[in-house]
């Protein structure tokens, strides 16, 4: 199978409804969920980072940890990515480096939210599969879904421009690209781990809450 040229973990959250506890840390069937996301990405990816805090709690899990470029939420995490894709010999295009179908996909970068419990071999492969335009994701249960999705480093032009007058939301910045949105079979493999009820939902043992000084 070919590879996307990177994989990134986002997990620059606060975790505030679980008390600070770092959702990635979490255990899913014995294994903390940031190992298990990590691991899912590496097979189909040529490099995986972490994009948090490089002090913060996924530091030393075997994979680098790369800091938000800007303070701006869950889309300026997904723009850190593509940034860092970008090796510094290949100049920001508005159009893609090479085709989207090229062999071993170049440009290409999955972007997983460190919450997803349930995101399985399928879901990926399914988004591999159907890749194009300047994005590819999915819509589960009438909502897309910006962090289980494919990204090309020809979107960061489209980033940077929006981020120069604010802080964009998805919506704004995938209705200034060309995205392919594919409807999902099931809305199980999207479910966020955001509370105590969730992790007793989907089966998932919550790591210690930080120690307060």
């Amino acid at each position: 199978m070919s590879r996307a040229r990177l994989g990134a973990l986002i997990a620059g959250g606060r975790a505030r409804r679980l008390g600070g506890r770092p959702k990635g840390l979490s255990l899913v069937d014995g294994q903390p969920l940031i190992d298990r996301l990590g691991r899912l990405l590496a097979e189909r990816c040529a490099r995986v980072v972490i994009v948090g805090d490089p002090a913060g709690p996924y530091a030393g899990r075997g994979w680098p940890v790369i800091a938000d470029l800007l303070a701006a939420g869950a889309p300026g995490g997904v723009y850190t990515a593509l940034r860092h894709a970008l090796s510094p010999d290949e100049p920001l295009s508005d159009a893609p480096q090479s085709p989207p179908d090229a062999p071993g996909g170049p440009g290409w970068v999955y972007t997983l939210a460190c919450d997803m419990p349930r995101l399985d071999r399928a879901t990926l492969d399914h988004l591999w599969a159907a890749r194009g335009g300047q994005a590819t994701l999915f819509r589960a249960a009438g909502r897309r879904q910006p962090l289980a999705a494919l990204w090309h480093t020809a979107a960061a032009p489209v980033f940077e421009a929006a981020f120069a007058h604010g802080r964009p939301g998805f919506g704004q910045l995938l209705a200034e690209l060309q995205a392919v949105e594919l409807d999902a079979p099931s809305a199980a493999p999207f479910a966020n781990l955001n509370t105590p009820a969730d992790a007793a939902r989907l089966g998932v043992e919550l790591a210690p809450a930080p120690a307060r000084g």
